[in-house]
C-alpha cells in the first residue's frame, strides 16, 4: 500500500529528455506512492552537453535520479530504487526473482523496439513502418507470452506475481501506455487477443494517483 513520508524525506530529481520512454515508469511510480520529486527536462544540444560533460550522468546517458546528494544512473536502477521506498517489492526471493524475469522481458522488447524507432528521429515515414511491422510480426509474440505469465498467477486476475502489485505490473502497463501512441491504437484494442492483460492494464490505470497522473501529464508526440 502507499506509505506516509516522514519530513526527513530525501529530495528527488528526476533528469531526462523531453519525453517518455525511459523516464515515464520512475514517474508513474512516484505519483502512485505520492512521493514528491523534481522533473527536470533537458533539451539535446547545448544543455545536455553541458550536463554530459559535468560527469553528472557517469555512463554519458539519461534518465538520472538525484536523492540528495547521490546520483543514480540507469531507468532499471532507478525504478528498482523507487520501487524499495514504495514497497513494490514482492516477498520472497522467488517472487522476486519472477518479477525480475518480468522487467527483463519488458527491457527486452523495449530495447528492440524503441531502438529502431527511434534510429532516425526525424524520419516519420520509417517510424511509422518500424511500428507497423512491429505491430504485425514482433507485439503479438510478447503479448501472447506476457498474458501467460500472468494467467501462472490466480488464473491472472490478480498480479503478476504474488498477492499484491509489484513494480513489474508497473513496468508492462508503462510498456503499453508508450507503444500505443505510436501504433496509433489504443491499448484496449491492442490488447483484445489478451483479455488477463487489458484487465491488468485498467487495474493499474485506474489507481486514484495513477489516474490523477495521467490526467494532467503533457501529452506525448514522440
Amino acid at each position: 500500500g502507499l506509505i506516509s513520508h516522514q519530513s526527513a524525506m530525501p529530495s528527488y530529481k528526476l533528469t531526462y529528455f523531453p519525453g517518455r520512454v525511459r523516464a515515464e515508469l520512475a514517474r508513474i511510480l512516484f505519483h502512485y506512492a505520492n512521493i514528491p520529486f523534481e522533473n527536470i527536462a533537458v533539451q539535446r544540444g547545448k544543455e545536455w552537453d553541458q550536463l554530459k560533460a559535468s560527469g553528472k550522468p557517469a555512463f554519458g546517458l539519461l534518465p538520472i535520479l538525484q536523492v540528495d546528494g547521490t546520483i543514480i544512473c540507469s531507468s532499471a536502477a532507478i525504478v528498482g530504487y523507487i520501487a524499495d521506498i514504495a514497497g513494490l517489492r514482492s516477498d520472497t526471493p522467488l517472487e522476486r526473482a519472477r518479477c525480475a524475469m518480468l522487467m527483463d522481458g519488458v527491457q527486452d522488447v523495449s530495447n528492440y523496439f524503441f531502438k529502431k524507432y527511434f534510429e532516425d528521429d526525424e524520419d516519420a515515414a520509417k517510424k511509422a513502418r518500424v511500428a507497423a511491422e512491429f505491430l504485425k510480426n514482433g507485439f503479438p509474440f510478447w503479448v501472447d507470452k506476457f498474458e501467460t505469465l500472468l494467467k501462472q498467477n490466480s488464473g491472472g486476475d490478480g498480479w503478476f506475481v504474488g498477492s499484491k502489485i509489484t513494480l513489474a505490473d508497473f513496468a508492462l502497463f508503462n510498456f503499453f501506455d508508450l507503444v500505443s501512441p505510436l501504433f496509433g491504437k489504443d491499448v484496449k484494442e491492442l490488447l483484445s487477443n489478451a483479455p488477463k492483460l487489458a484487465a491488468l492494464y485498467c487495474r493499474v490505470e485506474q489507481l486514484p494517483t495513477v489516474a490523477a497522473y495521467l490526467k494532467k501529464r503533457p501529452v506525448w508526440r514522440p
